[in-house]
Order: structure tokens, then C-alpha cells, then sequence
């Protein structure tokens, strides 16, 4: 495999680069790098040499967004084929995080769905396997993207702290128990909550879905979590969508479900990542297979939550058997959601940094555990209905959520399609305000580190309060 890259040349052409080497696996690296880019502009032309390990490879394109999604696409076949790796797989050369979005841009614009995935056929030369993904999704998410009133709105509240780390997790966040600002953070976080109230009674917005995310939120003290949960109620009317990510089965306590019981919450995800003890142990998880089922059976005993469980494919020291296990156990108990997960192996992760890269199972084997989960699922009664991309997936894959039919969480729909506005509270989240028929976007992104939070909080809310104005207001 191919040990990094570094780029030199042109900025708009260097984005391309980076998505295309980051498709390809390689990370961008300005020492030691084994692919070396210099990019000229040139008499209306991009010229790009590649050297490869002192192998030099030329590609040209013209100076457009045309242009440089030819050079792109180019050198991710000379990247794989470097690699002695297939030079297309199943997505061709589609890069990008939101593959559904660009089908539902296409089906505005050509009219019908199979337009719309012909012209991705002949644009990316994504396999009809993939497309046929594409169409189901894009099916079933079409009546949920017809609202275009820009004050229907979503709502997120992130909370940015775990109990462990996992080996695969490269977000900045820390150990909930090491935080030493714990009474502050919940201070900020409610002042927050209650700003985003005042906005939505200001503009007569209309809440469809709340999702309270992380990290994990659950990590939170009964108290805490209880007051943050309480506050976090009084944006959304009971009946609508209100999930909570208690992804944690060792972090959810009986008081908790009460607690989201009282507040309205309908959806919760459990996410085991996998049903094996010794995987998970090896993975950095505080829990085992036992602590998965018996929260799991405690709530649908006791609640009428919908259940999201997740997993994830190609995981340290996994094996098809292991994946064959965990969906062994999801038909037998038919949750609401399925999410599967490729690894994605990301610079900052312990699995990057400790480099376990050579515990994680080959490409193939990886797409042969997500084809065995799909088909097991669909076997069961689950359609697919959101899908994304990240860099660094094994095997340039994807992530993709199952529902059992009519029980799909709308928020994972909105917040991937980017059709409507979502308004974020919490350290790490990004508002988006969106409108129709462009769906170009006004941004706030909340800072990562807690501190900076609380410490700039009222900047942060009159920064907001002006975008707001300047979105509604016009209204």
C-alpha cells in the first residue's frame, strides 16, 4: 500500500486532490510521502504530474469543474491500480459524502429517478449494483424531501463526551469523567437550549425532529441528563420525531428511560458495533454482548421506543462468521433500524495512531460482510433509506440505515439530504439554514473544544440570532 501524499499547485484543483487520495486510502503527509502532486495551470489547462514512489504519471484537464473532476476521477484509477486494487469498484470514481443528494439534484432537474440515475451510470460509472441502492433510497425518501416550507426545521444537541475511547473514533472529544468543567458545560448547554426556544416562538417555526447526539449523552448523570432532557422537550411537540443516541448499552440506566419516557423521546439507538466479546473488547467498548441484549429486551419490554442498533464492517480481527452472528441476532429480533457501517481509518484514531491497520480484514472481505448484511436484511423485511460516504472506508464503501417499512427516522433523511434547516446545539454541531430550490446554505459551526464553547457562548448566540434574522426575516 501507499504511504501518504503531498500536494503542491493550484488550491481549487488541490481540493479534488485531497478527496481522491483520501477515496484511494492515502492521507496527506509532507514528509515521507510516497505520492508526490505538483499541479500547474498552463494555456487553459491543468497540468498534474504524479510521482509514484519516483514514477512519474501526467494528467491534464481543462481549468473547470469539468476539468478537474476528469483529473480526479484519473488519478483515483492510477491510485488503486498502484495499490493492486481493482481500478473501479462498485461506486467507479464517485467521490463525496452524500451520494443520495446528488441523485435527488439530478431527479429535480431531469424530472424522474431512472434520468437521474442514468446520468450517474455515465458520469461516475457507478455499477448497477450501487445504482440500484441509489433508486431504493431515493425512492422511499422522495415524500419526505416535498416539504419545502423554510420554517419547518430539525433540531440537533450534541453532546460531546464518552466514558472510553473506541480504537476507530478520531473526534476531539474527551473522557466525560476527566472534564473539569462538567457544571459549566451543562450551564452552556441549557442557555443554549433556551436560546434556540426564543427562536423558534420569535419566527413561529414548526419542529419536526429533534436528535439528541454525540458522543454519548446518556454518559450524563441521571440528574443532568434528566434536566438537559426535560429543557430539550419543550422545542418539540409530543407525537413528533425525538430520538436520543443512548449508543452506550453500560450508560443507560433504568432512570434514564423513565426520564426520556417522561419527556416524549419515541427513538433511541443501541449501538453494539458488533455481538462479539472479544472484538469488542479490543475495540475499546465498556460493554459486552449480554449488556447489548439485556438493554435492548429491557426496552422493548418497557417502552415503545423505535430501536436503531449499529454495526460495523471490518473491524479489528473481524471475520464474515462474526457478522453472520450479528445479524443472526437482528432478524431474530427485527429492531426498528439497522445501521451498517464500514471502517472508516481515520488520522487522530488509536487505530491509526497505534497502527493496528494490519488487524483490520481485507477489502474484500469487508464488502463480502456489507453484501451478506444487506441480504440478510432485505431477506428479513428491511429496506435501505439513507446512505453516506466517508474517506478512508475500506473498500471506497459505504454506510448504509435499514427500516422495517414505515419506521425510517426522518432526521437521518434530512440531515444528509440537506433540505431543510437544522439548527444545532452543543459544542461540535453545524447549523445549516436551507432553502428552496437551490438549497444553498447559510452556516454556523459550533467550536469542538468545550472550553472555547463556553467561554464564547453569547458571541456564539448573537451570531446566530443574526443569521436568523437574515433568513426569516425575509421570509
Amino acid at each position: 500500500m501507499l504511504n501518504g501524499y503531498h500536494y503542491t499547485g493550484p488550491l481549487p484543483l488541490g481540493s479534488v486532490v485531497a478527496h481522491n487520495c483520501g477515496a484511494a486510502g492515502l492521507f496527506s503527509s509532507n514528509t515521507d510521502a510516497d505520492v508526490k502532486l505538483s499541479a500547474v495551470e498552463y494555456d487553459d489547462m491543468y497540468i498534474l504530474t504524479v510521482s509514484i514512489r519516483g514514477v512519474e504519471h501526467t494528467l491534464t484537464g481543462s481549468i473547470s469543474s469539468l476539468g478537474r473532476r476528469s483529473i480526479g476521477q484519473s488519478l483515483l484509477v492510477l491510485l488503486r491500480t498502484e495499490q493492486g486494487l481493482p481500478a473501479h469498484n462498485e461506486w467507479g470514481t464517485m467521490v463525496g459524502v452524500r451520494p443520495t443528494k446528488l441523485l435527488h439534484k439530478y431527479m429535480d432537474q431531469y424530472g424522474s429517478l431512472e434520468d437521474a440515475t442514468r446520468h450517474i451510470r455515465d458520469e461516475f460509472s457507478v455499477s448497477m449494483e450501487k445504482l440500484e441502492v441509489l433508486s431504493k433510497i431515493g425512492r422511499y425518501q422522495r415524500p419526505f424531501l416535498g416539504d419545502d416550507s423554510p420554517k419547518h426545521i430539525s433540531l440537533y444537541c450534541g453532546i460531546p463526551f464518552c466514558e472510553t475511547r473506541c480504537v476507530y473514533c478520531s473526534f476531539p472529544y474527551g473522557l466525560y469523567q476527566d472534564y473539569p468543567r462538567q457544571a459549566e458545560f451543562i450551564t452552556a448547554l441549557l442557555k443554549d437550549i433556551d436560546d434556540v426556544r426564543s427562536i423558534c416562538e420569535s419566527y413561529n417555526l414548526y419542529t419536526n425532529t429533534l436528535y439528541m447526539g454525540g458522543g454519548t449523552p446518556t454518559i450524563l448523570g441521571n440528574e443532568d441528563f434528566h434536566h438537559l432532557l426535560t429543557r430539550l422537550a419543550t422545542l418539540i411537540p409530543e407525537g413528533r420525531e425525538f430520538t436520543v443516541e443512548a449508543g452506550r448499552p453500560d450508560s443507560i440506566t433504568v432512570e434514564k428511560i423513565r426520564s426520556m419516557q417522561h419527556c416524549h423521546v419515541n427513538r433511541i439507538s443501541i449501538n453494539p458495533q458488533t455481538m462479539d466479546d472479544t472484538i469488542l473488547r479490543r475495540i475499546g467498548r465498556g460493554h459486552n454482548a449480554q449488556d447489548i441484549d439485556y438493554m435492548y429486551q429491557y426496552v422493548k419490554k418497557h417502552t415503545d421506543f423505535a430501536v436503531n442498533m449499529d454495526f460495523i464492517a471490518g473491524l479489528p480481527g473481524q471475520e464474515i462468521k462474526h457478522m453472520m452472528h450479528n445479524m443472526d441476532y437482528i432478524c431474530h429480533n427485527l429492531p426498528e433500524n439497522v445501521t451498517i457501517h464500514t471502517l472508516a481509518i481515520k488520522r487522530g484514531s488509536p487505530l491509526y495512531d497505534l497502527n493496528m491497520q494490519d488487524d483490520v480484514p481485507e477489502e474484500s472481505v469487508v464488502r463480502h460482510m456489507v453484501q451478506y448484511a444487506k441480504e440478510r436484511l432485505e431477506a428479513a423485511g428491511y429496506v435501505p433509506y439513507y446512505l453516506y460516504r466517508q474517506q478512508y472506508m475500506r473498500g471506497q464503501l459505504e454506510n448504509i440505515g435499514y427500516t422495517l417499512p414505515g419506521k425510517a427516522c426522518e432526521y437521518n433523511i434530512q440531515i444528509m439530504e440537506e433540505r431543510q434547516t437544522i439548527m444545532s446545539m452543543g459544542p461540535g454541531g453545524s447549523s445549516k439554514w436551507m432553502r428552496p430550490p437551490l438549497y444553498r446554505q447559510k452556516k454556523q459551526h459550533m467550536p469542538k473544544d468545550v472550553d472555547v464553547y463556553i467561554d464564547t457562548l453569547t458571541t456564539l448566540l448573537d451570531k446566530r440570532h443574526a443569521l436568523c434574522k437574515s433568513f426569516w426575516e425575509v421570509v
